[in-house]
């Protein structure tokens, strides 16, 4: 290859502009496209260099060719090596490159770039894969089929180059080399993903391992040739014969010995292993495993076969599908005696001293159930008293044995019975049998707990009443309701009651009425005498005040006592009245009241009283407040309210608003009208008084235009003339105020009013 100049387009430039500077030309042009001078689309083999160099031109906007520009050539797909990666443009303004492939087949591709050309030249190459070079199993390895039938996948191989790219049409030869069989198409061809298969592989004959080699018809590959192994299983079951003697014996209800077994051969003979095989026991004889699976050797057997209950001949037949089935049979033989059980009279229950219905009886029979006939059984009593008759009788055809009766002792309780088969040791023996003796009728009721008891009212008794029942003996008697029903206002749980086994039956529980007193609770049994709970309820705890009578008393006058007397009672949450709750009475609003008696308790019949109450000297309203100790009412206190009322008119003065001496000009009203105020001896405004408003003749005119005007005083005891207006002239003019009553102090009032 021809070496180039050695410049660049930097270079190219810096000379062009300094002729340019001297010439007057406009200088060197910068690139402007770049443009491939050989084929852009190629073919080759994977590894190996393109079959000739990658050209570019590159030149300016004027179509002319610049050298010295650098140009880059890099790979963009598929691997592969380019050599040099950067070249720079001869004088013809051309720039090459070697491209070497990369190792994966399919498309690969090689782009060259010029800094300022925006379009790139892309070269592009299709690659196949190169010689093969390995070989390896694709599929159908380690199969098993019958024995003289083809494996189900057949087997394949792929072949590969030495970049692991699968390689198409490379022959493959498929040869049996172990276990005898055939196969088809053994000339094989590798597809375009390397793969080969054979037509079919069939197996030998024998059950055992087969073998099938795959040579691939080229040097070099690696691993070559590839084996595949399968495995010959036996074919369908074809035949089945014993393997054990068909005709055994064995004891009644005994395994048979040795375990009958049978094989399955296929129709070359050979074992076949995990057939289904059914052990079928007839005529009353039990097959233990009836279901099982050849083993390796074709072989099956049951887990045990058992003899029937009697003595005869027993079958057990081996089926295999449709092929003819294995009969094998066994003679039962008597076995001995075996075992003792009870066969009536257990567990039983009847009155103390009486005789059970059922007489107890066992019966001996062998291992597997057969009766034992005439043995002696001895029967005796071993706890509870009470007696028992004909005590050693014989077993009878069915081996059975029955005392003649049992009679229970006098105590309730438990009693037992012992029944012994003499001279052997059996299964159960000896065997006992259990009665329970339990008490007569009931014929006495009597309380066992909870009498005489005392708790809040509306509330459950601490301890639950019970009674206790017993016969005419004194035994306690269970299993008896007894029915407890509380006196009026009162509630119970578990009313109906079941005495245990001590006789006693308890209610669930008793709460008493809501109504302090006393309280019964009556246990009743039919036939027998009702017994009665007495109980005490008591009053709870204070939870409210009630007002006895008014709490709004009449209005009273000033400085008097109260009545009638304010009067609570404290009651429980059930409206009980409760005693001994202190009770204070004290002053809400108003001062001057006077209290005696102020903290009293309360009684049984939860009431309280102040003993005397007197109100103070200033009118308006009184009213005091009962605290009930340990009591919070958070302000809903009990409240009694009087009205103080004032006294009779007890003086009369100029009000403070008015002036008893004032200037007047003729003519005209007076500036402060005259105003008078009636109060009694404590200073409480007195309504209601009658004042005389009176003026002599020549002092002036007043409302209504007569010489008299009465005025009522009103709630704050005033009383006004309303006007008075002066005659003409100057002087002195008179009014009086005179108030209608006895007794009153400043009476009458003048005003004087002067017109200069």
């Amino acid at each position: 290859m021809l070496r180039r100049a050695s410049f660049t387009w930097p270079a190219v430039a810096a000379s062009a502009a300094l002729l340019a500077a001297c010439n007057g030309d406009d200088g060197p042009r910068p690139p402007s496209t770049l443009a491939a001078i050989t084929s852009t689309s190629l073919t080759g083999t994977v590894g190996e260099l393109a079959s000739s160099p990658l050209t570019v031109k590159v030149a300016d906007d004027r179509g002319g060719n610049l050298g010295g520009i650098i140009v880059t050539f890099s790979v963009a797909a598929g691997g592969g090596t380019v050599t040099p990666a950067v070249d720079t443009t001869d004088g013809t303004g051309t720039a090459t490159t070697s491209w070497r492939f990369g190792g994966t087949a399919g498309e690969q591709r090689v782009t060259a770039t010029v800094t300022g050309v925006a379009t790139p030249v892309n070269f592009v190459a299709q690659t196949i894969a190169g010689a093969p070079a390995s070989v390896a199993i694709q599929g159908g390895d380690n199969q098993s089929a019958a024995a003289n039938t083809a494996v189900a996948t057949a087997p394949s191989v792929i072949v590969r180059d030495r970049f692991n790219n699968p390689v198409n049409a490379t022959s493959v030869f498929f040869s049996v080399s172990g276990g005898g069989g055939s196969v088809t198409g053994a000339g094989a061809v590798t597809n375009p993903t390397g793969v080969a298969t054979v037509g079919s592989w069939t197996l030998g004959p024998a059950v055992g391992a087969n073998r099938l080699t795959a040579l691939v018809v080229a040097n070099g590959v690696t691993a070559n040739p590839v084996t595949f192994n399968a495995t010959a299983t036996a074919g369908a079951a074809a035949s089945v014969s014993a393997t054990s003697a068909t005709t055994l014996s064995a004891v009644v209800g005994a395994l048979v010995a040795p375990v009958p077994s049978i094989r399955v051969l296929d129709a070359n003979g050979n074992p076949v292993a995990g057939v289904n095989v059914t052990f079928a026991a007839s005529n009353g004889s039990t097959v233990v495993g009836g279901s099982k699976t050849t083993n390796l050797s074709g072989v099956a057997s049951p887990d045990g076969w058992q003899m029937g209950a009697t003595t005869g001949t027993f079958t057990l037949t081996a089926t295999v599908g449709s092929l003819t089935p294995v009969v094998f049979t066994s003679t039962a033989r008597n076995a001995a005696a075996a075992a003792l059980t009870i066969v009536a009279g257990n567990n039983q229950t009847a009155t103390v001293g009486r005789t059970l219905a059922i007489d107890p009886a066992v019966r001996i029979t062998d291992a597997f159930g057969n009766p034992i006939v005439g043995q002696e059984v001895v029967f005796e009593v071993i706890s509870g008293g009470g007696s028992a008759v004909v005590r050693r009788p014989l077993t009878d055809a069915n081996g059975t044995a029955t005392v003649g009766a049992w009679t229970l002792g006098e105590t309730p309780g438990t009693n037992t019975l012992r029944a012994t088969a003499t001279g052997l040791t059996l299964a159960g023996n000896p065997a006992t049998f259990t009665a329970t003796a339990t008490a007569g009728a009931a014929s006495a009721l009597s309380i066992g707990a909870g009498n005489n008891q005392t708790t809040t009212a509306g509330s459950t008794v601490a301890v639950n009443p019970s009674v206790v029942v017993r016969d005419n003996r004194g035994n306690p008697v269970q299993g008896v309701t007894v029915t407890f029903t509380p006196s009026a206002g009162g509630a119970v749980t578990g009313g109906s009651a079941i005495t245990n086994a001590a006789g006693v039956a308890t209610v669930g529980s008793w709460r008493l009425s809501a109504v302090a007193g006393p309280q019964t609770l009556t246990a009743s049994l039919a036939g027998v005498a009702d017994v009665i709970f007495q109980a005490t309820a008591t009053a709870g705890t204070a939870t409210a005040v009630q007002v006895v009578g008014d709490s709004v008393l009449p209005a009273f006058p000033v400085n008097s006592f109260v009545s009638p007397l304010p009067t609570l009672r404290v009651v429980d949450a059930n409206g009980n009245p409760v005693a001994g709750a202190s009770v204070t009475f004290e002053v809400v609003t108003g001062t001057g009241n006077t209290l005696t008696g102020a903290t009293k308790t309360t009684g049984n019949d939860g009431l309280a009283q102040i003993t005397t109450w007197r109100i103070g000297t200033v009118a308006g309203v009184y009213r005091i407040r009962a605290v009930v100790s340990g009591l919070a009412l958070n302000g809903a206190e009990p409240t009694w309210v009087v009205t103080g009322t004032a006294l009779t008119a007890a003086q009369i003065t100029v009000a403070a608003t008015s002036v008893a001496t004032q200037a007047a000009v003729a003519g005209a009203l007076v500036t402060t009208v005259p105003v008078v105020r009636v109060v009694d001896q404590f200073g409480n405004p007195v309504a209601g008084v009658v004042i005389t408003f009176a003026v002599a003749g020549g002092n002036g005119t007043i409302p209504g235009g007569q010489p008299t005007l009465n005025v009522s005083t009103d709630g704050l005891g005033f009383a006004s003339v309303g006007s008075w207006t002066m005659p003409a002239g100057s002087g002195a003019r008179t009014l009086t105020a005179t108030a209608t009553g006895t007794g009153i102090t400043g009476n009458p009032i003048t005003f004087t009013a002067t017109v200069p």
